[in-house]
């Protein structure tokens, strides 16, 4: 039996509003186009979907049955709607992303893809830095940071911890020699957890990123602090501690922005990301 989708909107909004005027009326059509595809319906089917009762029009046990599929289905197609509102809204939007340089390249690019597929037309400018940007100055419309936001008016929540450890080079774990962080880096926990705890000539190198610290590690350098997901993605790296401290990721966002379909579906995206990582320990 072959059924057309504007009849079975016909019973739905018959049955939802109680007569066959309305119906047409929520439908923007005339009533005997309603009467017309519900009959069509009832004919096709070789059932009565309603009968007339005290003036309104009430589904018989066949209309029952078919009502109780028909809510899901219209629940999905509204859903589908408003989706493909929200990426024709999203097409040629772009987004200005900061976000520290270990999220920007182990987080975020490797499922930039993802979000290229989900909205074609969205463009993302990633920069990457260990300075917060002045969100409230129009710097970026959304920000990952590791400490929770002081700025009362951006729209900010937590989306993740990450526990940090030693990381030594595999193929010298006991090294004694110690990689530290300098330039904009200096001011990370880990940057001071190091100085609080690691001997001033252990200190033999310092850089300026955890990706930096990763590669020197793997070449036999020194030990240094790094994000869990950055030690386990390296071969050339082995843990050599606990957890010795933990970052907390923000992601925050300018209040003129926080509800935009562009800005929803990058933060969404930056969430998912995050989970993703399996950062527990």
């Amino acid at each position: 039996m072959k059924v057309r989708w504007d009849d079975l909107e016909a019973v739905l909004e018959v049955w939802r509003s109680g007569t066959q005027e309305r119906a047409a009326a929520a439908l923007a059509v005339d009533q005997a186009t309603v009467s017309r595809r519900i009959a069509r319906l009832e004919q096709a089917a070789g059932v009565k979907l309603f009968t007339r009762r005290s003036g309104r029009l009430v589904p018989t046990t066949a209309g029952d049955v078919l009502l109780s599929r028909l809510e899901g289905v219209d629940k999905s197609i509204n859903a589908a709607r408003v989706a493909l509102a929200a990426a024709s809204a999203i097409s040629e939007t772009t987004v200005r992303v900061a976000a520290l340089p270990f999220v920007a390249h182990r987080v975020l690019l490797p499922g930039l893809s993802l979000l290229v597929k989900r909205y074609p037309g969205l463009r993302i400018d990633l920069v990457s830095s260990e300075r917060p940007p002045a969100l409230l100055a129009g710097e970026a419309d959304i920000a990952i940071r590791t400490n929770r936001p002081t700025e009362s008016s951006l729209v900010a929540r937590r989306i993740a911890v990450v526990p940090m450890r030693v990381y030594a080079p595999v193929i010298d774990p006991d090294t004694p020699s110690w990689i530290g962080l300098v330039g904009e880096a200096e001011a990370t926990p880990e940057a001071q957890w190091i100085n609080e705890n690691v001997p001033r000539n252990r200190l033999l190198l310092r850089l300026d990123s955890s990706q930096a610290v990763a590669a020197a590690i793997a070449r036999g350098a020194g030990r240094g602090v790094l994000p869990v997901f950055i030690g386990r993605a390296e071969p050339g790296l082995v843990a050599v501690s606990d957890v010795v401290l933990v970052r907390e990721v923000w992601i925050a966002v300018h209040p003129d922005l926080h509800q935009t379909p562009a800005v929803v579906a990058t933060r969404r995206w930056i969430e998912d990301a995050f989970a993703s990582m399996h950062l527990k320990e």
